[in-house]
């Protein structure tokens, strides 16, 4: 039991912490930031740092919500209700071009410099083609036309000298993607992670090309972005997540086994899929010139009218 002296002096010294001022409190508070993540492994730098302790390490409370496609996470960041989101680089561009005034914060996934890669991978039946060429005038499925990866497919076909209008795109979800294949309905299918995986496992199809890899390695698939006016607001808070994402993305790089973990309990994967799975590759920054190759081959192919003025929209980590 604490005597009279001892309860005066513990008094004594919460009663100077407080009188010590905002700055003493201030160290006990955590920032908060409301986050919107994909749910898919694309998002695993964010996830990750969660799990490790990286956003509680920087003063960080971090609020997250899942949306399913950058797409519908655009509008609730431009109404103020998320101050950070993950979003796609061909998405933030036609949304920079709209006007959106957004500051790209932090690396998400990127292209392997080799195949086989978590990206789109262009899968056939067993014998039914070699390389893209053999599909000029048959029916390919794409999850939407215009997107990122018919943007990539595009590209693929026109190094192996098929012009997009010699094929047939039609638009198949991924998830759905794979019986129409092994039926004949559609002759190849642009497919990613985890439902190529579920594919090659029927023993019955090939990837004859990784579309992401022949046409930009090391591109930038994904960013963390905010709105400027956060961003120049908060240059501390942004600065401090970033910092976080990066360390989240190089555990994901460096420590597999525990990082299959978290990705299985994050997207819900199958288990009997969770040590099968290609994990996607993270940055340690986002790229300006990998941003400025994928602006160019949206110029190219009408995703976007014109190049747009990248200066100020890229944070720069030190």
């Amino acid at each position: 039991m604490m005597n009279r002296r001892s309860v005066i002096a513990v008094v004594a010294a919460v009663a100077g912490l407080w009188l010590a001022g905002p700055l003493a409190r201030t160290a006990l508070a955590q920032e908060k930031i409301r986050l919107i993540v994909l749910p898919f492994s694309e998002s695993l730098g964010a996830i990750v740092a969660d799990k490790q302790g990286f956003f509680k390490a920087e003063g960080l409370q971090v609020e997250m919500t899942k949306l399913p496609a950058a797409a519908l996470a655009l509008p609730v960041l431009q109404s103020g209700r998320a101050d950070i989101i993950l979003s796609n680089t061909v998405t933030t561009l036609q949304a920079l071009e709209q006007g959106l005034d957004a500051t790209l914060l932090a690396p998400g996934a990127v292209v392997r410099r080799q195949p086989p890669d978590s990206t789109t991978a262009l899968m056939v039946l067993k014998g039914a083609a070699r390389t893209p060429k053999d599909l000029e005038g048959k029916r390919i499925a794409v999850n939407v036309i215009n997107s990122t990866a018919w943007l990539y497919l595009v590209a693929m076909f026109e190094k192996h000298g098929v012009d997009r209008s010699k094929v047939r795109f039609v638009e198949i979800p991924f998830p759905q993607m794979n019986d129409p294949l092994l039926n004949k309905q559609v002759d190849a299918i642009g497919q990613v992670e985890p439902f190529r995986t579920i594919l090659m496992g029927t023993g019955k199809t090939d990837a004859i090309g990784y579309s992401y890899v022949e046409v930009q390695p090391n591109a930038d698939i994904t960013q963390y972005i905010a709105l400027t006016p956060w961003v120049k607001k908060n240059q501390a808070t942004a600065m401090k997540f970033a910092r976080a994402v990066v360390k989240g993305a190089r555990f994901a790089n460096s420590n597999e086994a525990a990082t299959r973990e978290i990705n299985q309990q994050f997207t819900g994967l199958n288990p009997a899929l969770k040590d099968r799975v290609q994990l996607p590759r993270f940055g340690d920054g986002v790229s300006q010139v990998e941003v400025r190759k994928t602006m160019d081959l949206m110029v190219k192919y009408g995703l976007l009218k014109k190049p747009l003025d990248l200066s100020g929209r890229i944070l720069a980590l030190p």
